[in-house]
């Protein structure tokens, strides 16, 4: 049995596809929902919408606190020599 993949939502790095067994998409249709990262590999299978965006809402928050700190910008420096004052 063939398993279509329609998208529903895409948010960074990840993506809820509807799963169908028909080729058209119709909203009544859909099996189930997963979710799947960049580079197309099945991270999650769900049974209702809810569930697949909660779970990649919790996906990208943990990534978002593994992440370290940004460095702060550096301080722009002086391009022209400073004078002497006498």
């Amino acid at each position: 049995m063939t398993e279509y993949t329609h998208p529903i939502l895409i948010k960074g790095r990840y993506q809820v596809l509807a799963l169908t067994q028909d080729a058209e998409y119709d909203p009544g249709e859909v099996t189930a929902y997963a979710v799947y990262n960049s580079s197309g590999a099945k991270l999650r299978h769900e049974l209702s919408l809810d569930d697949a965006k909660a779970w990649m809402e919790q996906m990208i928050e943990e990534e978002n606190l593994q992440r370290p700190d940004q460095p702060a910008p550096a301080k722009a420096t002086r391009t022209k020599p400073t004078r002497i004052r006498r």
